[in-house]
């Protein structure tokens, strides 16, 4: 029986595929077309085959949150009924990018999907990220979510 490939592995050889097409495309379009249409793609297939295979829709973050299944280490910010908050505080996404010196195609793989799929798992959750990332050599990446049509009180 032959092991499933781990998520890095998976995103390792997307990569090998998926960055000479960018190359290509960056050579004809232009590098901001071009990673504008890849990223869209990426993230609408992404959403789809996730939203398709995660029961956890529409629940709290913390139910099933980024870190699961992951190479990554997070550590929770805030979290309390109607907001919640982590920081990544390491990504071997980020970190295998880095090395083979390519972060911006890294982010068009697995950062550029965050938000539509944050969109489709949880409607009703509002999703951002802070102006900082790993794969762009932050010292952490910022995620907050925050209930739709709740305002915040001190808990």
């Amino acid at each position: 029986m032959t092991a499933k490939p781990s998520m890095l592995d998976a995103v390792k050889i997307q990569a090998r595929i998926v960055i000479p097409i960018v190359k290509a495309l960056e050579s004809e379009l232009g590098r901001e077309r071009a990673h504008a249409i890849v990223g869209q793609a990426i993230a609408d297939a992404y959403a789809s085959w996730q939203g398709g295979r995660t029961p956890l829709r529409n629940t709290h973050p913390r139910e099933g949150n980024v870190a699961h299944n992951f190479p990554v280490e997070t550590e929770v910010v805030e979290d309390t009924d109607s907001a919640f908050g982590i920081n990544m505080t390491r990504c071997q996404f980020a970190e295998y990018f880095r090395e083979i010196g390519e972060p911006e195609i890294g982010a068009l793989l697995t950062c550029g999907v965050d938000f539509a799929t944050q969109a489709k798992l949880r409607p009703d959750w509002e999703f951002g990220r802070g102006t900082q990332t790993l794969m762009k050599g932050a010292p952490y990446c910022d995620f907050r979510w925050r209930l739709r049509g709740r305002e915040q009180k001190s808990e």
